[in-house]
């Protein structure tokens, strides 16, 4: 019976590790699943030796409160490895935990080693791919572009797609489900409502909540049309509902809101959305869900980061359309005025029961669309082409179940 160790450190690579494991648990239904999780992982039959709550931080000032955490995680990680012995290891994203863990991995155990989601190498901090290509034996990649990257460095990967075009967020119609999603949360069909997506770290929720409010506040003090406006927070697994509600509610200023842990619901009753770079946009692009993205970090990690940056947008819609496609407001940008002021445009005036944009042959059933968000839906739509074809969890479930079959020597 293979045993297989699986890390995923934050709350959208647990996702992908849970389909991963049912994936690969109809190819190998003999197969022992432990390692680094949360809730969903588990539900998929992982038995979790740590939870990935414990490195729900981002950025390096903000790091130090999380450190107990993040060190009793690692030896519990490092135990189960030396303990288990598995035949395979996973890692999926979260660069910061897993490429130290691999190195560990090559030391202590002689079990192959897949990378499935690698590091953002091609991003900022590109040193990390002679660590990359030393400690894994299959690199599965899951941008269009990212392929190319790596061949120009002579590093061989998988091109594997992505999969979040596995999950059937990428395959209803937007209008369709907004009826039944605002049903669902008791959402007037004809309100405007904003979508927050603060991000699924405390230290994220903590930044960009109160920054996603005061720019709501600019919003309508300058659009009177939209003072009806409700919001839709997404709670992400790896966040205490009540700690993201403590938040929220001090700056509400008496606004309607709907907190939504299900993110394909919160997503689906939306307008536009206010979101975090990171997974979360390519599934608001696959709902054609009009956004801006927005970010602020601590200065110091802003400073390291800016120091290391290789491209030139942070949100994945962008850096697959090559090109800005969606308004990014990143650190000293994100300011409400700025936020509001991109967020207007994709927000049209009620103009006689219908909506500027509106248009029947558009599909745009949406309320408050204007011709700027509508615009910006087509352009979501080429993007989403270069994503290719469905299948990638099961592709990189191929790949996993080849490396069981040959042990490393």
């Amino acid at each position: 019976m293979p045993t297989i160790l699986i890390s995923a450190g934050d709350a959208s690579g647990e996702a992908i590790g849970a389909e991963l494991v049912r994936a690969l648990s109809r190819r190998v239904p003999e197969a022992r699943f432990v390692g680094l999780g949360g809730k969903g992982m588990a539900e998929a039959g992982v038995e979790c030796v740590a939870d990935q709550s414990a490195l729900a931080v981002s950025g390096f000032g903000e790091l130090v409160p999380s450190l107990r955490g993040i060190y009793s995680a690692w030896r519990s990680m490092i135990e189960c490895l030396d303990r288990e012995v598995p035949e395979l290891v996973v890692l999926i994203d979260s660069g910061g935990f897993n490429l130290p863990f691999a190195r560990i991995v090559r030391r202590r155990s002689k079990a192959r080693v897949l990378y499935y989601v690698a590091p953002q190498v091609w991003a900022w901090r590109s040193g990390r791919l002679r660590k990359l290509r030393a400690r894994a034996d299959r690199i599965a990649v899951v941008l269009p572009f990212e392929e190319t990257f790596y061949r120009a460095a002579g590093v061989s990967v998988d091109a594997v797609g992505h999969p979040i075009l596995d999950r059937p967020v990428a395959t209803r119609p937007a209008a369709d489900a907004q009826r039944s999603a605002r049903h669902a949360l008791g959402i007037d069909p004809s309100v405007p409502v904003i979508g927050f997506y603060p991000g699924s770290r405390r230290n994220e929720i903590a930044r960009h909540l109160p920054l996603q409010f005061a720019a709501i506040e600019r919003l309508v003090a300058d659009r009177k049309d939209l003072v009806a406006l409700e919001i839709v927070i997404a709670v992400a697994p790896s966040i205490d509902r009540a700690r993201i509600e403590g938040i929220a509610r001090r700056f509400a200023n008496g606004r309607k809101l709907h907190f939504v842990t299900d993110a394909t619901l919160s997503m689906d009753a939306i307008d536009v959305a206010l979101a975090k770079p990171g997974t979360v946009t390519l599934e608001l692009m696959l709902r054609e869900r009009p956004m801006v993205v927005m970010a602020r970090t601590g200065r110091l990690t802003g400073e390291i980061v800016r120091s290391g940056l290789n491209v030139s947008y942070l949100a994945l819609p962008n850096l697959i359309a090559e090109a800005e496609i969606v308004p990014e407001c990143i650190q000293d940008r994100a300011t409400p005025d700025r936020i509001a002021s991109a967020l207007a445009p994709l927000l049209g005036r009620a103009l006689g029961g219908g909506y500027e944009g509106d248009d029947e042959d558009d599909g745009a059933e949406m309320n408050a669309l204007s011709r700027a968000a509508l615009d910006q839906v087509e352009a979501m739509r080429e993007a989403r082409t270069r994503l290719g074809e469905s299948g990638a969890t099961d592709r990189a479930a191929a790949i996993a179940e080849e490396l069981i079959g040959t042990p490393r020597a």
